[in-house]
């Protein structure tokens, strides 16, 4: 087993197949029966402005906040300060992103990109600092009604098993809310479901682990004489989730990587399986201008 992170791809089948979900995993056919009854449910965009981490977070993000409020150009009311496990973020603006069926293109309404790069040369406290130049166009946490004990950034333990990604593609745009019902049907069934999103994916994972969960190995090529490291995992608790759970769904359904047989040409279809990933854990960010 190798730890590793996998990019987005295209759906290989339909967003609310159902049928493959309960393939891969428990789960009832309402999973996702919301979301063809909720159009409203799309994702809120904002600029996040900034990301802090470490007990001063929420107070130095509000300080930021009640600048950026008095900055000229900028309405108060459009500034939002989001506490979220381990970290606060500012935000500012609100925005609906929109896809076109025709050009398959996105766009956001309003045009967010006069706002973003002002926020991106805004010197504040009459200073040569610029705390929101690395600012950048991110989905809202508001509107979640996700416990803070489901969130992964607060599970304890060192791994966890992901068995579902989530991402925004074509007409879908519920890539969060989609991994919070999951989430919650899993912990309905009683499983040990985390969630945790990013700006364009969010995951599901089941279970925490100590470190000594995953160990690495090393053997040297018999031919070659190079070194090789693999890491696996060995904790007989997360092989068994691993087997309970042997897929890493995409979107609610199995993906399959197509490859060539190197000897027989033959095409096989392989299935994106579930895999560690390490508990995310807050960094400490010193701000600008303290």
């Amino acid at each position: 087993m190798i730890v590793r992170c996998r990019r987005n791809r295209p759906l290989a089948a339909a967003l609310v197949a159902l049928g493959s979900l309960a393939a891969a995993a428990p789960a009832h056919a309402q999973l996702f029966d919301w979301l063809k009854k909720d159009k409203d449910s799309q994702d809120v965009w904002a600029i996040r402005c900034m990301t802090l981490s470490g007990p001063n977070a929420p107070d130095i993000a509000r300080r930021y906040a009640e600048a950026l409020k008095k900055a000229q150009g900028f309405k108060p009311e459009l500034v939002r300060v989001f506490d979220e496990a381990g970290g606060s973020s500012l935000y500012y603006g609100e925005f609906k992103r929109r896809f076109d069926k025709r050009t398959q293109k996105e766009s956001f309404e309003p045009n967010p990109i006069p706002t973003l790069e002002a926020l991106r040369k805004l010197s504040l406290g009459g200073q040569d600092i610029w705390p929101f130049e690395l600012a950048t166009m991110s989905t809202l946490p508001a509107g979640s009604g996700v416990r803070p004990d489901w969130l992964l950034r607060g599970a304890s333990g060192y791994w966890s098993l992901q068995v579902a990604v989530f991402y925004d593609e074509g007409e879908f745009r519920e890539r969060r809310q989609a991994a919070e019902q999951y989430c919650k049907l899993l912990r309905d069934q009683g499983e040990e479901a985390y969630l945790d999103h990013g700006d364009v994916n969010s995951i599901v994972c089941v279970g925490s682990f100590p470190k000594e969960a995953i160990q690495g190995f090393q053997r040297k090529h018999p031919l070659t004489g190079i070194v090789e490291f693999t890491e696996r995992i060995v904790d007989e608790r997360m092989l068994a989730l691993q087997k309970k759970f042997p897929h890493n769904l995409h979107n609610g359904v199995t993906f399959y990587e197509i490859r060539r047989d190197p000897r027989t040409g033959e095409k096989i279809r392989d299935p994106h399986t579930s895999f560690a990933v390490k508990i995310p854990r807050p960094e400490p960010i010193a701000p600008a201008g303290g």
